[in-house]
Protein backbone atom coordinates (compact mmCIF):
# COMPACT_ATOMS: atom_id res chain seq x y z
CA UNK A 1 0.00 0.00 0.00
CA UNK A 2 2.79 2.41 0.92
CA UNK A 3 4.63 1.56 -2.29
CA UNK A 4 1.55 2.33 -4.40
CA UNK A 5 1.00 5.60 -2.51
CA UNK A 6 4.65 6.53 -3.01
CA UNK A 7 4.37 5.87 -6.74
CA UNK A 8 1.26 8.06 -6.85
CA UNK A 9 3.13 10.89 -5.12
CA UNK A 10 6.01 10.64 -7.58
CA UNK A 11 3.59 10.58 -10.51
CA UNK A 12 1.92 13.76 -9.29
CA UNK A 13 5.24 15.52 -8.73
CA UNK A 14 6.45 14.44 -12.18
CA UNK A 15 3.35 15.92 -13.80
CA UNK A 16 3.82 19.13 -11.82
CA UNK A 17 7.53 19.45 -12.65
CA UNK A 18 7.16 21.29 -16.02
CA UNK A 19 4.89 23.99 -14.58
CA UNK A 20 7.03 24.38 -11.45
CA UNK A 21 10.24 24.79 -13.46
CA UNK A 22 8.52 27.17 -15.86
CA UNK A 23 7.20 29.38 -13.05
CA UNK A 24 10.55 29.24 -11.32
CA UNK A 25 12.23 30.68 -14.41
CA UNK A 26 9.55 33.26 -15.30
CA UNK A 27 8.13 34.36 -11.95
CA UNK A 28 9.93 33.30 -8.78
CA UNK A 29 13.58 33.86 -9.72
CA UNK A 30 12.89 37.20 -11.49
CA UNK A 31 10.82 38.48 -8.55
CA UNK A 32 13.53 37.45 -6.06
CA UNK A 33 16.20 39.17 -8.14
CA UNK A 34 14.04 42.29 -8.30
CA UNK A 35 13.59 42.25 -4.53
CA UNK A 36 17.35 41.94 -4.05
CA UNK A 37 17.82 44.96 -6.33
CA UNK A 38 16.04 47.08 -3.71
CA UNK A 39 19.11 46.64 -1.48
CA UNK A 40 21.61 47.69 -4.15
CA UNK A 41 23.34 51.01 -3.59
CA UNK A 42 26.25 52.87 -5.18
CA UNK A 43 28.65 51.16 -2.78
CA UNK A 44 26.96 47.76 -2.63
CA UNK A 45 24.42 46.59 -0.05
CA UNK A 46 22.34 49.53 1.17
CA UNK A 47 19.00 50.51 2.67
CA UNK A 48 19.07 53.87 0.92
CA UNK A 49 15.97 53.12 -1.19
CA UNK A 50 13.95 52.28 1.90
CA UNK A 51 15.26 55.40 3.67
CA UNK A 52 13.89 57.46 0.81
CA UNK A 53 10.56 55.68 1.09
CA UNK A 54 10.25 56.30 4.81
CA UNK A 55 11.40 59.94 4.65
CA UNK A 56 9.26 60.95 1.66
CA UNK A 57 5.63 61.31 2.74
CA UNK A 58 4.26 61.12 -0.82
CA UNK A 59 5.19 57.43 -1.11
CA UNK A 60 3.28 56.49 2.04
CA UNK A 61 0.33 58.56 0.85
CA UNK A 62 0.29 56.84 -2.54
CA UNK A 63 0.49 53.39 -0.95
CA UNK A 64 -2.29 54.08 1.56
CA UNK A 65 -4.47 55.67 -1.10
CA UNK A 66 -3.88 52.68 -3.39
CA UNK A 67 -4.95 50.28 -0.65
CA UNK A 68 -8.06 52.39 0.03
CA UNK A 69 -9.13 52.59 -3.63
CA UNK A 70 -8.47 48.89 -4.22
CA UNK A 71 -10.37 47.88 -1.05
CA UNK A 72 -13.40 50.03 -1.88
CA UNK A 73 -13.48 48.83 -5.49
CA UNK A 74 -13.11 45.17 -4.43
CA UNK A 75 -15.91 45.49 -1.87
CA UNK A 76 -18.33 47.09 -4.35
CA UNK A 77 -17.39 44.56 -7.05
CA UNK A 78 -18.01 41.61 -4.71
CA UNK A 79 -21.36 43.03 -3.56
CA UNK A 80 -22.46 43.47 -7.17
CA UNK A 81 -21.06 40.07 -8.22
CA UNK A 82 -22.77 38.13 -5.43
CA UNK A 83 -26.33 38.14 -6.89
CA UNK A 84 -24.89 37.32 -10.31
CA UNK A 85 -23.05 34.29 -8.91
CA UNK A 86 -26.12 33.18 -6.95
CA UNK A 87 -28.29 33.42 -10.05
CA UNK A 88 -25.89 31.39 -12.18
CA UNK A 89 -25.40 28.75 -9.48
CA UNK A 90 -29.17 28.33 -8.87
CA UNK A 91 -30.43 28.56 -12.46
CA UNK A 92 -30.45 26.01 -15.26
CA UNK A 93 -30.77 25.79 -19.02
CA UNK A 94 -30.86 28.82 -21.29
CA UNK A 95 -31.24 31.31 -18.45
CA UNK A 96 -27.95 30.13 -16.96
CA UNK A 97 -26.29 30.26 -20.38
CA UNK A 98 -27.52 33.83 -20.88
CA UNK A 99 -26.02 34.92 -17.57
CA UNK A 100 -22.78 33.11 -18.40
CA UNK A 101 -22.58 34.95 -21.71
CA UNK A 102 -22.92 38.27 -19.89
CA UNK A 103 -20.15 37.42 -17.42
CA UNK A 104 -17.72 36.11 -20.02
CA UNK A 105 -18.44 38.98 -22.38
CA UNK A 106 -17.52 41.53 -19.71
CA UNK A 107 -14.55 39.44 -18.56
CA UNK A 108 -13.05 39.07 -22.04
CA UNK A 109 -13.61 42.70 -23.02
CA UNK A 110 -10.31 44.57 -22.94
CA UNK A 111 -9.40 46.53 -19.79
CA UNK A 112 -8.56 49.50 -21.98
CA UNK A 113 -11.89 49.31 -23.78
CA UNK A 114 -13.83 49.26 -20.52
CA UNK A 115 -11.82 52.19 -19.20
CA UNK A 116 -12.28 54.27 -22.34
CA UNK A 117 -16.05 53.84 -22.08
CA UNK A 118 -16.08 55.77 -18.81
CA UNK A 119 -14.30 58.68 -20.46
CA UNK A 120 -17.24 58.81 -22.89
CA UNK A 121 -19.76 58.56 -20.03
CA UNK A 122 -18.21 60.77 -17.33
CA UNK A 123 -16.27 63.37 -19.37
CA UNK A 124 -17.20 67.07 -19.38
CA UNK A 125 -18.77 66.56 -22.81
CA UNK A 126 -19.78 63.00 -22.04
CA UNK A 127 -23.15 61.33 -21.89
CA UNK A 128 -23.99 62.03 -18.22
CA UNK A 129 -23.25 65.75 -18.43
CA UNK A 130 -25.04 66.04 -21.77
CA UNK A 131 -28.18 64.41 -20.35
CA UNK A 132 -28.10 66.51 -17.16
CA UNK A 133 -27.69 69.74 -19.10
CA UNK A 134 -30.37 68.85 -21.65
CA UNK A 135 -32.81 68.18 -18.80
CA UNK A 136 -31.90 71.49 -17.18
CA UNK A 137 -30.61 69.84 -14.00
CA UNK A 138 -27.22 71.55 -14.28
CA UNK A 139 -26.08 74.74 -15.95
CA UNK A 140 -22.49 73.62 -16.48
CA UNK A 141 -20.72 70.26 -16.74
CA UNK A 142 -20.01 68.42 -13.51
CA UNK A 143 -16.48 67.30 -12.72
CA UNK A 144 -17.15 63.57 -12.69
CA UNK A 145 -13.90 62.51 -14.31
CA UNK A 146 -10.48 62.52 -12.62
CA UNK A 147 -11.93 61.85 -9.17
CA UNK A 148 -12.01 58.98 -6.67
CA UNK A 149 -15.52 58.22 -7.90
CA UNK A 150 -14.44 57.77 -11.52
CA UNK A 151 -11.46 55.58 -10.56
CA UNK A 152 -13.53 53.34 -8.29
CA UNK A 153 -16.26 53.10 -10.94
CA UNK A 154 -13.74 52.05 -13.57
CA UNK A 155 -12.12 49.53 -11.23
CA UNK A 156 -15.47 47.98 -10.31
CA UNK A 157 -16.33 47.61 -14.00
CA UNK A 158 -13.07 45.74 -14.57
CA UNK A 159 -13.12 43.64 -11.38
CA UNK A 160 -16.77 42.52 -11.28
CA UNK A 161 -16.49 39.57 -13.73
CA UNK A 162 -13.33 38.38 -11.94
CA UNK A 163 -15.27 38.37 -8.66
CA UNK A 164 -18.04 36.30 -10.25
CA UNK A 165 -15.63 33.75 -11.71
CA UNK A 166 -13.82 33.44 -8.37
CA UNK A 167 -16.81 32.88 -6.07
CA UNK A 168 -18.96 30.88 -8.50
CA UNK A 169 -17.16 27.48 -8.19
CA UNK A 170 -17.70 27.51 -4.41
CA UNK A 171 -21.41 28.26 -4.85
CA UNK A 172 -21.82 25.57 -7.51
CA UNK A 173 -20.18 23.00 -5.23
CA UNK A 174 -22.68 23.66 -2.42
CA UNK A 175 -25.51 21.21 -1.76
CA UNK A 176 -28.60 22.97 -3.15
CA UNK A 177 -30.87 20.90 -0.91
CA UNK A 178 -29.70 22.61 2.29
CA UNK A 179 -31.77 25.79 1.92
CA UNK A 180 -35.02 23.93 1.07
CA UNK A 181 -34.26 21.56 3.97
CA UNK A 182 -33.97 24.53 6.33
CA UNK A 183 -37.28 25.87 5.02
CA UNK A 184 -38.89 22.46 5.56
CA UNK A 185 -37.79 22.63 9.20
CA UNK A 186 -39.60 25.94 9.57
CA UNK A 187 -36.88 28.50 8.75
CA UNK A 188 -38.10 31.63 7.01
CA UNK A 189 -36.49 32.46 3.62
CA UNK A 190 -34.42 35.26 5.17
CA UNK A 191 -33.21 33.01 7.98
CA UNK A 192 -32.34 30.23 5.52
CA UNK A 193 -30.31 32.66 3.44
CA UNK A 194 -28.42 34.37 6.24
CA UNK A 195 -27.88 31.35 8.50
CA UNK A 196 -27.37 28.55 5.94
CA UNK A 197 -26.55 29.91 2.51
CA UNK A 198 -24.40 32.95 3.29
CA UNK A 199 -21.95 31.20 5.69
CA UNK A 200 -21.45 28.44 3.12
CA UNK A 201 -20.66 31.12 0.53
CA UNK A 202 -18.09 32.78 2.80
CA UNK A 203 -14.98 31.02 1.35
CA UNK A 204 -15.94 32.02 -2.20
CA UNK A 205 -16.85 35.57 -1.22
CA UNK A 206 -13.60 36.12 0.67
CA UNK A 207 -11.61 34.59 -2.18
CA UNK A 208 -13.35 36.92 -4.63
CA UNK A 209 -12.63 39.96 -2.48
CA UNK A 210 -9.00 38.98 -2.10
CA UNK A 211 -8.40 38.33 -5.81
CA UNK A 212 -10.11 41.57 -6.83
CA UNK A 213 -8.27 43.56 -4.17
CA UNK A 214 -4.86 42.32 -5.29
CA UNK A 215 -5.75 42.90 -8.95
CA UNK A 216 -6.95 46.42 -8.16
CA UNK A 217 -3.83 47.16 -6.16
CA UNK A 218 -1.67 46.38 -9.19
CA UNK A 219 -3.75 48.34 -11.74
CA UNK A 220 -2.43 51.45 -13.40
CA UNK A 221 -4.60 51.73 -16.56
CA UNK A 222 -7.77 52.87 -14.79
CA UNK A 223 -6.24 55.45 -12.41
CA UNK A 224 -4.00 56.80 -15.17
CA UNK A 225 -6.88 57.45 -17.59
CA UNK A 226 -9.74 58.18 -15.18
CA UNK A 227 -7.87 59.77 -12.29
CA UNK A 228 -5.79 62.85 -11.54
CA UNK A 229 -2.41 63.04 -9.76
CA UNK A 230 -4.38 62.75 -6.51
CA UNK A 231 -5.54 59.28 -7.55
CA UNK A 232 -2.04 58.04 -8.39
CA UNK A 233 -1.65 54.40 -7.37
CA UNK A 234 1.47 52.48 -6.46
CA UNK A 235 1.71 50.70 -9.84
CA UNK A 236 1.90 54.08 -11.61
CA UNK A 237 4.66 55.14 -9.24
CA UNK A 238 6.67 51.99 -9.95
CA UNK A 239 6.34 52.46 -13.71
CA UNK A 240 7.40 56.09 -13.39
CA UNK A 241 10.56 55.16 -11.46
CA UNK A 242 11.59 52.68 -14.19
CA UNK A 243 10.60 54.47 -17.39
CA UNK A 244 11.22 58.10 -16.46
CA UNK A 245 13.70 58.10 -13.55
CA UNK A 246 15.58 54.86 -14.36
CA UNK A 247 15.69 54.31 -10.61
CA UNK A 248 15.65 50.53 -10.26
CA UNK A 249 16.43 50.64 -6.54
CA UNK A 250 13.39 52.72 -5.62
CA UNK A 251 11.13 50.83 -8.04
CA UNK A 252 12.28 47.54 -6.49
CA UNK A 253 11.72 48.91 -2.98
CA UNK A 254 8.17 49.99 -3.86
CA UNK A 255 7.57 46.57 -5.39
CA UNK A 256 8.87 44.86 -2.26
CA UNK A 257 6.58 46.88 0.00
CA UNK A 258 3.61 46.11 -2.26
CA UNK A 259 4.55 42.43 -2.28
CA UNK A 260 4.89 42.27 1.51
CA UNK A 261 1.47 43.88 1.99
CA UNK A 262 -0.08 41.44 -0.49
CA UNK A 263 1.55 38.35 1.02
CA UNK A 264 0.57 39.41 4.53
CA UNK A 265 -3.07 39.65 3.48
CA UNK A 266 -2.83 36.29 1.73
CA UNK A 267 -1.24 34.72 4.80
CA UNK A 268 -4.13 35.88 6.98
CA UNK A 269 -6.57 34.62 4.38
CA UNK A 270 -4.85 31.23 4.13
CA UNK A 271 -4.96 30.79 7.91
CA UNK A 272 -8.69 31.54 7.98
CA UNK A 273 -9.98 29.95 4.76
CA UNK A 274 -7.22 28.31 2.75
CA UNK A 275 -5.76 29.20 -0.63
CA UNK A 276 -7.48 26.22 -2.23
CA UNK A 277 -10.72 28.23 -2.37
CA UNK A 278 -9.07 30.49 -4.94
CA UNK A 279 -9.06 27.48 -7.26
CA UNK A 280 -12.70 26.77 -6.56
CA UNK A 281 -12.14 23.97 -4.07
CA UNK A 282 -14.02 25.55 -1.20
CA UNK A 283 -12.86 26.00 2.35
CA UNK A 284 -9.97 23.84 3.29
CA UNK A 285 -10.86 21.33 5.95
CA UNK A 286 -8.54 20.96 8.81
CA UNK A 287 -7.71 17.75 10.60
CA UNK A 288 -7.77 18.16 14.34
CA UNK A 289 -5.56 15.14 14.75
CA UNK A 290 -2.65 16.47 12.78
CA UNK A 291 -0.97 18.85 15.21
CA UNK A 292 -1.74 21.36 17.98
CA UNK A 293 -1.10 24.19 15.50
CA UNK A 294 -3.47 22.67 12.95
CA UNK A 295 -6.08 22.23 15.70
CA UNK A 296 -5.80 25.89 16.71
CA UNK A 297 -6.05 27.01 13.07
CA UNK A 298 -9.15 24.87 12.58
CA UNK A 299 -10.73 26.30 15.74
CA UNK A 300 -9.88 29.81 14.52
CA UNK A 301 -11.57 29.15 11.19
CA UNK A 302 -14.66 27.65 12.79
CA UNK A 303 -14.86 30.57 15.22
CA UNK A 304 -14.82 32.99 12.31
CA UNK A 305 -17.61 31.20 10.52
CA UNK A 306 -19.57 30.82 13.76
CA UNK A 307 -19.33 34.58 14.19
CA UNK A 308 -20.61 35.09 10.64
CA UNK A 309 -23.51 32.70 11.27
CA UNK A 310 -24.33 34.42 14.59
CA UNK A 311 -24.37 37.86 12.99
CA UNK A 312 -26.38 36.49 10.07
CA UNK A 313 -28.95 35.07 12.50
CA UNK A 314 -29.43 38.47 14.10
CA UNK A 315 -29.84 40.06 10.66
CA UNK A 316 -32.28 37.37 9.61
CA UNK A 317 -34.59 38.23 12.50
CA UNK A 318 -35.24 41.53 10.77
CA UNK A 319 -36.45 39.80 7.59
CA UNK A 320 -40.26 39.43 7.24
CA UNK A 321 -41.52 35.86 7.45
CA UNK A 322 -43.99 35.85 4.55
CA UNK A 323 -43.91 32.67 2.47
CA UNK A 324 -41.78 30.76 4.92
CA UNK A 325 -42.65 27.40 3.35
CA UNK A 326 -42.60 28.52 -0.25
CA UNK A 327 -38.93 27.72 -0.70
CA UNK A 328 -39.45 24.22 0.57
CA UNK A 329 -42.30 23.71 -1.84
CA UNK A 330 -40.81 25.06 -5.07
CA UNK A 331 -37.09 24.63 -4.36
CA UNK A 332 -36.44 28.33 -4.21
CA UNK A 333 -37.79 29.13 -7.66
CA UNK A 334 -39.02 32.60 -6.73
CA UNK A 335 -35.72 33.42 -5.09
CA UNK A 336 -33.87 32.21 -8.16
CA UNK A 337 -36.07 34.34 -10.41
CA UNK A 338 -35.52 37.42 -8.24
CA UNK A 339 -31.75 36.94 -8.11
CA UNK A 340 -31.73 36.19 -11.85
CA UNK A 341 -33.52 39.45 -12.66
CA UNK A 342 -31.13 41.42 -10.44
CA UNK A 343 -28.16 39.63 -11.99
CA UNK A 344 -29.34 40.48 -15.48
CA UNK A 345 -29.68 44.15 -14.53
CA UNK A 346 -26.13 44.20 -13.13
CA UNK A 347 -24.71 42.52 -16.23
CA UNK A 348 -26.53 44.98 -18.47
CA UNK A 349 -25.11 47.83 -16.39
CA UNK A 350 -21.55 46.67 -17.12
CA UNK A 351 -22.18 45.69 -20.75
CA UNK A 352 -24.19 48.63 -22.08
CA UNK A 353 -21.41 51.21 -21.44
CA UNK A 354 -19.17 49.38 -23.91
CA UNK A 355 -21.94 49.51 -26.53
CA UNK A 356 -21.88 53.33 -26.30
CA UNK A 357 -18.55 53.26 -28.11
CA UNK A 358 -20.25 51.99 -31.27
CA UNK A 359 -21.87 55.32 -32.30
CA UNK A 360 -18.74 57.18 -31.18
CA UNK A 361 -16.66 55.22 -33.68
CA UNK A 362 -18.72 56.68 -36.55
CA UNK A 363 -18.67 60.33 -35.47
CA UNK A 364 -17.40 63.02 -37.82
CA UNK A 365 -15.93 64.97 -34.90
CA UNK A 366 -12.22 64.75 -34.19
CA UNK A 367 -13.00 64.31 -30.49
CA UNK A 368 -15.14 61.93 -28.49
CA UNK A 369 -18.19 63.77 -27.21
CA UNK A 370 -21.88 63.06 -26.72
CA UNK A 371 -24.04 62.87 -28.72
CA UNK A 372 -21.92 61.76 -31.71
CA UNK A 373 -22.00 64.02 -34.74
CA UNK A 374 -22.75 62.77 -38.25
CA UNK A 375 -21.65 59.47 -39.71
CA UNK A 376 -18.35 58.47 -41.29
CA UNK A 377 -16.19 55.38 -41.79
CA UNK A 378 -12.90 57.25 -41.92
CA UNK A 379 -11.78 56.10 -38.49
CA UNK A 380 -12.09 52.45 -39.53
CA UNK A 381 -10.48 53.15 -42.88
CA UNK A 382 -7.59 54.84 -41.13
CA UNK A 383 -7.05 51.82 -38.88
CA UNK A 384 -6.95 49.27 -41.71
CA UNK A 385 -4.70 51.54 -43.78
CA UNK A 386 -2.23 52.14 -40.94
CA UNK A 387 0.74 49.75 -40.81
CA UNK A 388 1.19 50.69 -37.14
CA UNK A 389 -2.24 49.45 -36.10
CA UNK A 390 -2.30 46.39 -38.37
CA UNK A 391 1.21 45.44 -37.30
CA UNK A 392 0.33 45.80 -33.61
CA UNK A 393 -2.72 43.58 -34.10
CA UNK A 394 -0.69 40.91 -35.92
CA UNK A 395 1.97 40.90 -33.19
CA UNK A 396 -0.63 40.61 -30.42
CA UNK A 397 -2.33 37.76 -32.27
CA UNK A 398 0.90 35.82 -32.82
CA UNK A 399 2.14 36.35 -29.26
CA UNK A 400 -1.27 35.34 -27.86
CA UNK A 401 -1.40 32.07 -29.78
CA UNK A 402 2.18 31.15 -28.85
CA UNK A 403 1.61 32.05 -25.19
CA UNK A 404 -1.55 29.93 -25.08
CA UNK A 405 0.24 26.92 -26.57
CA UNK A 406 3.06 27.22 -24.02
CA UNK A 407 0.74 27.61 -21.04
CA UNK A 408 -1.37 24.66 -22.21
CA UNK A 409 1.71 22.46 -22.70
CA UNK A 410 2.97 23.01 -19.14
CA UNK A 411 -0.39 23.54 -17.44
CA UNK A 412 -2.43 20.52 -18.58
CA UNK A 413 -0.07 17.96 -16.92
CA UNK A 414 -0.32 19.98 -13.69
CA UNK A 415 -4.11 19.85 -13.92
CA UNK A 416 -3.95 16.05 -14.24
CA UNK A 417 -1.75 15.97 -11.13
CA UNK A 418 -4.15 18.03 -9.01
CA UNK A 419 -7.28 16.27 -10.26
CA UNK A 420 -6.19 12.63 -10.39
CA UNK A 421 -3.06 12.19 -8.26
CA UNK A 422 -2.17 12.43 -4.58
CA UNK A 423 0.17 15.39 -4.46
CA UNK A 424 2.28 15.99 -1.33
CA UNK A 425 2.28 19.57 -0.02
CA UNK A 426 -0.77 20.18 -2.16
CA UNK A 427 -1.62 23.57 -0.64
CA UNK A 428 1.92 24.89 -1.12
CA UNK A 429 2.19 23.68 -4.70
CA UNK A 430 -1.26 25.03 -5.53
CA UNK A 431 -0.22 28.39 -4.11
CA UNK A 432 2.86 28.35 -6.35
CA UNK A 433 0.71 27.59 -9.40
CA UNK A 434 -1.55 30.49 -8.49
CA UNK A 435 1.40 32.84 -7.95
CA UNK A 436 0.82 34.87 -11.16
CA UNK A 437 -2.68 35.55 -9.84
CA UNK A 438 -1.67 35.99 -6.21
CA UNK A 439 1.19 38.40 -6.83
CA UNK A 440 0.46 41.92 -8.09
CA UNK A 441 0.76 41.96 -11.88
CA UNK A 442 3.11 44.94 -11.80
CA UNK A 443 5.59 43.07 -9.56
CA UNK A 444 5.63 39.99 -11.83
CA UNK A 445 6.01 42.10 -14.97
CA UNK A 446 8.76 44.27 -13.52
CA UNK A 447 10.68 41.24 -12.24
CA UNK A 448 10.61 39.58 -15.66
CA UNK A 449 11.60 42.85 -17.34
CA UNK A 450 14.49 43.21 -14.88
CA UNK A 451 15.87 39.82 -15.99
CA UNK A 452 15.14 40.24 -19.70
CA UNK A 453 16.82 43.65 -19.81
CA UNK A 454 20.01 42.08 -18.50
CA UNK A 455 19.80 39.22 -20.98
CA UNK A 456 19.22 41.58 -23.91
CA UNK A 457 15.84 40.03 -24.73
CA UNK A 458 13.67 43.15 -24.44
CA UNK A 459 11.66 43.52 -27.63
CA UNK A 460 11.60 39.78 -28.35
CA UNK A 461 8.25 38.27 -29.35
CA UNK A 462 9.25 34.92 -27.87
CA UNK A 463 10.22 36.52 -24.55
CA UNK A 464 6.89 38.34 -24.38
CA UNK A 465 5.00 35.14 -25.23
CA UNK A 466 6.83 33.27 -22.47
CA UNK A 467 5.92 36.00 -19.99
CA UNK A 468 2.28 35.93 -21.09
CA UNK A 469 2.27 32.14 -20.79
CA UNK A 470 3.23 32.49 -17.13
CA UNK A 471 0.30 34.89 -16.60
CA UNK A 472 -2.13 32.50 -18.31
CA UNK A 473 -0.88 29.31 -16.65
CA UNK A 474 -3.15 29.54 -13.55
CA UNK A 475 -6.24 29.85 -15.76
CA UNK A 476 -5.22 26.71 -17.67
CA UNK A 477 -4.63 24.68 -14.50
CA UNK A 478 -7.84 25.83 -12.79
CA UNK A 479 -10.04 25.31 -15.87
CA UNK A 480 -8.70 21.88 -16.85
CA UNK A 481 -8.67 20.71 -13.21
CA UNK A 482 -12.35 21.60 -12.88
CA UNK A 483 -13.07 19.69 -16.10
CA UNK A 484 -11.17 16.61 -14.95
CA UNK A 485 -13.03 16.48 -11.64
CA UNK A 486 -16.23 15.66 -13.54
CA UNK A 487 -14.45 13.11 -15.73
CA UNK A 488 -15.44 9.47 -15.16
CA UNK A 489 -12.16 7.60 -14.68
CA UNK A 490 -13.92 4.29 -15.16
CA UNK A 491 -13.69 5.01 -18.88
CA UNK A 492 -9.89 4.78 -18.59
CA UNK A 493 -10.20 1.52 -16.69
CA UNK A 494 -12.50 0.11 -19.37
CA UNK A 495 -10.08 1.16 -22.11
CA UNK A 496 -7.20 -0.50 -20.23
CA UNK A 497 -9.16 -3.74 -19.93
CA UNK A 498 -9.66 -3.65 -23.70
CA UNK A 499 -5.89 -3.38 -24.16
CA UNK A 500 -5.42 0.37 -24.75
CA UNK A 501 -2.05 1.80 -23.78
CA UNK A 502 -1.63 5.03 -21.80
CA UNK A 503 -1.11 7.16 -24.90
CA UNK A 504 -4.01 5.48 -26.68
CA UNK A 505 -6.31 6.21 -23.72
CA UNK A 506 -5.22 9.84 -23.69
CA UNK A 507 -5.64 10.25 -27.44
CA UNK A 508 -8.87 8.28 -27.94
CA UNK A 509 -10.71 8.67 -24.62
CA UNK A 510 -9.51 11.30 -22.16
CA UNK A 511 -8.52 14.23 -24.37
CA UNK A 512 -11.63 14.11 -26.63
CA UNK A 513 -13.90 14.13 -23.57
CA UNK A 514 -12.15 17.00 -21.77
CA UNK A 515 -11.56 18.95 -24.99
CA UNK A 516 -14.20 21.61 -24.11
CA UNK A 517 -12.27 22.36 -20.92
CA UNK A 518 -8.98 22.52 -22.80
CA UNK A 519 -10.57 24.83 -25.35
CA UNK A 520 -11.84 27.11 -22.58
CA UNK A 521 -8.40 27.12 -20.97
CA UNK A 522 -6.79 28.03 -24.30
CA UNK A 523 -9.22 30.91 -24.77
CA UNK A 524 -8.66 32.19 -21.23
CA UNK A 525 -4.91 32.12 -21.76
CA UNK A 526 -5.17 33.78 -25.17
CA UNK A 527 -7.37 36.61 -23.89
CA UNK A 528 -5.00 37.14 -20.94
CA UNK A 529 -2.10 37.54 -23.36
CA UNK A 530 -3.94 39.58 -25.96
CA UNK A 531 -5.25 42.05 -23.38
CA UNK A 532 -2.07 42.38 -21.30
CA UNK A 533 -0.56 45.84 -21.11
CA UNK A 534 1.55 45.64 -17.95
CA UNK A 535 4.21 43.27 -19.29
CA UNK A 536 3.91 44.61 -22.84
CA UNK A 537 4.58 48.11 -21.55
CA UNK A 538 8.06 47.02 -20.46
CA UNK A 539 9.02 44.24 -22.89
CA UNK A 540 7.61 45.62 -26.15
CA UNK A 541 8.79 48.91 -27.55
CA UNK A 542 9.82 50.74 -30.68
CA UNK A 543 8.63 48.88 -33.76
CA UNK A 544 7.65 45.89 -31.61
CA UNK A 545 4.34 47.18 -30.24
CA UNK A 546 1.33 45.13 -29.27
CA UNK A 547 -2.23 46.32 -29.76
CA UNK A 548 -2.84 47.22 -26.07
CA UNK A 549 0.46 49.13 -26.01
CA UNK A 550 -0.51 51.06 -29.14
CA UNK A 551 -3.93 51.85 -27.66
CA UNK A 552 -2.27 52.99 -24.44
CA UNK A 553 0.10 55.32 -26.27
CA UNK A 554 -2.79 56.88 -28.19
CA UNK A 555 -4.97 57.18 -25.08
CA UNK A 556 -2.26 59.13 -23.26
CA UNK A 557 -2.07 61.63 -26.13
CA UNK A 558 -5.77 61.98 -27.02
CA UNK A 559 -8.85 59.79 -26.70
CA UNK A 560 -9.92 60.07 -30.34
CA UNK A 561 -12.64 58.25 -32.33
CA UNK A 562 -9.86 55.98 -33.62
CA UNK A 563 -9.67 54.44 -30.16
CA UNK A 564 -13.43 54.01 -30.19
CA UNK A 565 -13.16 52.21 -33.53
CA UNK A 566 -10.44 49.88 -32.20
CA UNK A 567 -12.55 49.22 -29.10
CA UNK A 568 -15.59 48.31 -31.20
CA UNK A 569 -13.52 45.92 -33.32
CA UNK A 570 -12.13 44.25 -30.20
CA UNK A 571 -15.61 43.97 -28.69
CA UNK A 572 -16.85 42.41 -31.93
CA UNK A 573 -13.91 39.98 -31.90
CA UNK A 574 -14.84 38.92 -28.36
CA UNK A 575 -18.42 38.24 -29.49
CA UNK A 576 -17.20 36.15 -32.43
CA UNK A 577 -14.79 34.28 -30.15
CA UNK A 578 -17.59 33.45 -27.75
CA UNK A 579 -19.88 32.29 -30.57
CA UNK A 580 -17.13 30.11 -32.03
CA UNK A 581 -16.36 28.65 -28.62
CA UNK A 582 -20.04 27.86 -28.03
CA UNK A 583 -20.41 26.21 -31.45
CA UNK A 584 -17.30 24.08 -30.96
CA UNK A 585 -18.39 22.99 -27.48
CA UNK A 586 -21.88 22.15 -28.79
CA UNK A 587 -20.42 20.08 -31.63
CA UNK A 588 -18.09 18.21 -29.27
CA UNK A 589 -21.02 17.50 -26.94
CA UNK A 590 -23.07 16.11 -29.84
CA UNK A 591 -20.15 13.94 -30.94
CA UNK A 592 -19.78 12.65 -27.39
CA UNK A 593 -23.46 11.71 -27.25
CA UNK A 594 -23.19 9.87 -30.58
CA UNK A 595 -20.06 8.00 -29.47
CA UNK A 596 -21.72 7.03 -26.18
CA UNK A 597 -24.80 5.76 -27.99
Amino acid sequence: MKSAESRGNWTGLTLLAPSMLFLMATVFVPVVLLMLASFNGPAGFSFSAFDRLTHTPVYAQVLSHSVMLAAVAASVAVLAAFPVSVAIARSNGRWQQLLWVGVLLTFWTSFLVKTITWIVILGRSGMVNSVLQSLGLTNEPLELLYTNFSVVTGLVHVLLPLAVLTMLPVMQAMDRRLVPAAATLGARPGVSFFVVYLPLCAPGVTAAWLSTFVSGLGFFITPALLGSPRQTMVAQLIIQQVQEMMDWGLAAALSLVTLVVTLLIYWIYDRMVGLSSLAGEGMRSGDSGQSPLGHRIRKFKMAGFWLLANVSTRIARLVPGHGQHRMARDGGGNGASLSGGLALMILLAVTVPVVLLVPESFTTSAFIDWPPQGFTLRWYEGLFASPVWTGAFARSLGVGVLASLISAAVGIPAAFAFAQQKVPMRSLLLGMILAPLILPRIVVALGLFYVLSRLGLVGSSIALAVGHAALGLPYVVITVTATLKSYDRRLDAAASILGATLWTRLRMVTLPIIMPGILSAFIFSFVTSFDDLTLSLFVSGGLFTTLPKQMWDDALLKVSPSLAAVSVLLFGAVLLLMIASWLIRARISRMRVVQTA
